[in-house]
């Protein structure tokens, strides 16, 4: 299959002459990595340096050849190889990437290949069992080192020069047991963009994204909520609403009738989103959003939701006990007041997200789940049907995985197994619910998930299997550890994880006592931002 160059406006190409190339990756198809700002805002930042040219590579489709997007270049021409990983699973792809492009996909056995670093927030969530095939790690955000960056390169500086490098020959040291004793290396603390001249605008368009031909604003950045489940509310400490006045200002940039994207919601006043839709209505542009607050929907912010025919709200749990227990901070009364507020717009399909899972789940919150959604499905008919159409209702289930860096990471992943019956048991009993679809992931992927994010380099041959097409049950045998020590135990207090090598500023002692509030299905208040410093992301 030949080289296939997708239709696109936005994209940046340069000159070779002079520059320094930087192959930026996402292990993942195209489609995915152009639906994810943050890869797009890495891509824009680097070429925003004339002395460097950065050119785009994906998961290429079967039997088509790894070339880059702008110049129709292979890997081995650039002299810098940067994977952005935003998802556990994409190591796999990583791995059949680097094969692809006629290197070893182990570190140590490289040789005449380019420097191949990875960041994006799986790398930060856990970077040790990437170990194994990358040379090291950028933990921060791209406008926090990006300037270091290009020094190292253009001076020729070793990267270790950069404050978030992470060298990938750090050491660990395990018992007989296999327990963790010691990380050989100083602790690296992730960077975050702070005072920065605008919000990120993305003017890449492309059909072949989940936000067909759209501009992605980013309104903040974090989520100060405080989701117990929630690995991004603590990456992204402390989150970073973008003022309203610059916010508005960024609408100038935008042209009139366009589609606009709206990301990273979860910490925005209602006033300043409503101040910013209203601004793009007035443009004619057409709004999107990925999620919706369901406290924070009022009859205004409704109204912005005009031409839109999806809206997604997030309850994760049916139960009012289960709620406190993950800190979701949301009311049954807010979720139907939700549910009604946008029965009267002009949407035809809403979706629900759920978990299953969580620590102490039972039976009665499961049931819940249900019992939520039909008093859900009953607004919407109520207010729908007298008007001749029903709204589509679909929820989606996902396997819980207990994420680092989170009060969840000292729980246990609940298994594959007990997790396949709870599905099924929810796809039963949603079913009879009248226009309402389910859907949800596979426990074994969950699994699998939870192994990477959880696990260390130890499990380097599980990547190798699964990149040469082995199954997953084939390629479990590889590993020299049962999986259920890594992700079917409850850790200890004292217990040393491989992700404790980043500091991303959130003390553990927070995070413990954010798991005894958890046990004890107690909620505990969201960030007071320049108020509070609890968590110590704050200084």
């Amino acid at each position: 299959m030949s080289f296939k160059k997708p239709a696109e406006t936005g994209a940046i190409r340069k000159r070779w002459r002079g520059r320094l190339p930087v192959a930026l990756i996402f292990p993942n198809t195209y489609h995915v990595g152009m639906s994810n700002l943050g890869f797009r805002l890495v891509y824009e930042t680097l070429n925003a340096y004339d002395e460097i040219v950065c050119e785009r590579f994906f998961l290429p489709e079967e039997n088509a050849p790894l070339r880059s997007i702008e110049s129709n270049r292979p890997l081995s021409d650039f002299k810098l190889v940067f994977f952005s990983v935003s998802f556990e699973a994409d190591l796999i792809n990583l791995v059949k990437i680097l094969k692809l492009a006629g290197f070893s996909p182990l570190r140590q056995e490289r040789k005449d290949a380019p420097l191949i670093v990875a960041g994006g927030i799986a790398t930060w969530l856990n970077p040790d069992p990437f170990t194994p095939f990358v040379d090291g790690f950028f933990i921060g955000e791209i406008e926090a080192f990006a300037e270091e960056l290009v020094t190292c390169l253009v001076d020729e500086k070793p990267l270790d020069n950069i404050s978030c490098y992470l060298p990938a020959d750090y050491e660990l040291v395990f018992d007989e047991e296999g327990y963790l004793l010691e990380i050989r290396h100083p602790r690296v603390k992730r960077l975050i963009a702070q005072n920065l001249d605008k919000p990120p605008l993305s003017g890449l368009l492309t059909k072949e994204t989940e936000f067909s031909e759209t501009y992605l604003l980013e309104v903040g950045r974090g989520c100060g909520q405080g989701c117990r489940f929630c690995a991004a509310g603590i990456l992204y400490r402390p989150p970073r609403p973008w003022p309203k006045e610059l916010l508005l200002s960024a609408v100038d940039e935008i042209p009139e009738g366009a589609k606009v994207g709206l990301v990273g919601l979860e910490f925005a006043s209602a006033e300043t989103i409503e101040a910013l839709g209203k601004a793009l209505l007035d443009k004619d542009c057409v709004i999107t959003f990925s999620s919706l607050r369901a406290d924070a929907l009022t009859q205004s912010f409704v109204k912005l939701l005009a031409r839109q025919r999806t809206a997604t709200i997030a309850p994760e749990a049916g139960s009012q006990t289960m709620r406190q227990a993950i800190n979701k901070g949301l009311s049954e009364e807010d979720i139907i007041s939700a549910a009604k507020l946008l029965s009267k717009s002009e949407i035809r399909v809403l979706k629900l997200y759920f978990m299953v899972g969580l620590p102490q789940e039972t039976q009665k919150d499961l049931e819940a789940i249900v019992k939520l959604t039909k008093k859900i499905r009953h607004v919407l008919d109520s207010e729908t049907r007298p008007k001749g159409y029903v709204i589509d209702l679909r929820v989606s289930v996902a396997s819980f995985v207990p994420k680092p860096h989170t009060p969840f990471q000292w729980a246990p992943f609940e298994g594959a197994n007990l997790l396949k019956k709870k599905l099924s048991w929810l796809k039963r009993e949603l079913r009879k619910i009248s226009s309402t679809r389910f859907t949800s992931d596979l426990p074994k992927w969950a699994a699998l998930q939870a192994l990477i994010t959880r696990g260390d380099r130890r499990i380097k041959n599980l990547f190798l299997a699964l990149a040469h097409d082995q199954n997953l049950n084939q390629a479990l045998k590889e590993l020299p550890l049962n999986p259920e020590f890594i992700i079917g135990r409850e850790r200890k207090r004292e217990e040393i994880f491989p992700w404790e090598i980043v500091d991303l500023g959130v003390k553990k002692e927070f995070l413990w006592e954010e798991w005894l509030l958890a046990q004890k299905g107690k909620p505990s208040p969201s960030c007071l931002l320049g108020r509070c410093k609890r968590c110590g992301a704050c200084g």
